[in-house]
């Protein structure tokens, strides 16, 4: 939905009076540009995009967003079961957007401030579902059967304790060795490092790759104008993982799965300090928080 890049944010008051989407969407796209993390971007496109959808079904856009506009949303998105946390997470989004704006037309005001943010208390536990070992095993079961993607996407989540925005950045040249010791290359924070995975994950990982020498591991549907495929994108991550519990009440996502991999390891007697490592923690904080 948010395609381009700005170039007059003059015309930003223009937006707000008659419409220009196709504006709207410049800003959008520079906005996200802001944010060195790809998962920071990832989950603030999706907050926006899920706002915008929202301010199109009342006849709006959200750069005419008011703070009475705002309850709304949260309150609807509470009904729609959203997390504190997710909540708290679209609200920074929000914030930071219209912040982005206003910086760049002083004649607007951030209709966020002044409102009180949704809480998440320090402490609190995760709101991540927690899986039984019968769901991953299911879980395997049916990625096996579907695609090699889905499958060894969920292998490093649940084996390697992957987030899946490193999953999704690897190239088929991080991968090295061959069964039953087969090691990836990961970038994190800055920095890469080789992880030696699970016997199962080298299998499906190398079954992914499928004999190609270069390019993205992961690959989505499309392909670029030289006919090389494109990377899998999150979204396109996401709508594989949905796949996994089709018609369950509880939808499972990518952030379960590795919570089980961070759980199981540290309840199989893993020290607290080696999870955080292996699952590339910043702070053992993060790791008890998922316990």
């Amino acid at each position: 939905m948010f395609v381009g890049s700005c170039h007059h944010f003059s015309m930003v008051r223009r937006l707000a009076g008659d419409g220009d989407e196709a504006l709207q969407a410049s800003v959008a796209e520079a906005w996200l540009g802001t944010h060195a993390s790809p998962n920071t971007r990832a989950a603030y496109r999706i907050d926006l995009e899920t706002f915008s959808k929202w301010c199109a079904k009342k006849g709006s856009i959200p750069l005419r967003a008011n703070a009475r506009a705002l309850v709304a949303f949260q309150a609807a998105r509470e009904a729609a079961g959203d997390s504190a946390a997710t909540l708290r997470r679209r609200w920074s989004a929000l914030s930071s957007f219209f912040e982005f704006v206003t910086d760049r037309d002083s004649t607007m005001t951030n209709p966020v401030r002044g409102l009180s943010r949704p809480r998440v208390l320090a402490g609190d536990p995760s709101p991540t579902r927690m899986l039984t070992a019968e769901d991953v095993d299911r879980y395997r079961t049916v990625a096996a059967t579907l695609d090699p993607r889905l499958d060894a996407l969920v292998s490093l989540l649940v084996s390697d304790g992957l987030k899946v925005g490193e999953a999704l950045s690897l190239d088929v040249g991080d991968v090295s060795g061959r069964p039953p010791t087969v090691s990836i290359r990961v970038r994190r924070r800055g920095e890469s490092r080789r992880v030696i995975l699970d016997p199962h994950s080298g299998r499906v990982v190398l079954r992914c790759a499928g004999g190609r020498s270069s390019g993205p591991l992961f690959t989505g549907n499309r392909t670029t104008a030289s006919d090389d495929p494109r990377r899998l994108t999150r979204f396109g991550a996401d709508h594989l993982i949905r796949q996994l519990s089709e018609g369950d009440a509880d939808r499972v996502t990518a952030n379960a799965l590795r919570r089980f991999h961070i759980t199981t390891n540290q309840s199989s007697g893993t020290n607290i300090e080696s999870v955080r490592d292996r699952a590339g923690l910043a702070d053992v904080r993060s790791v008890r928080r998922y316990l």
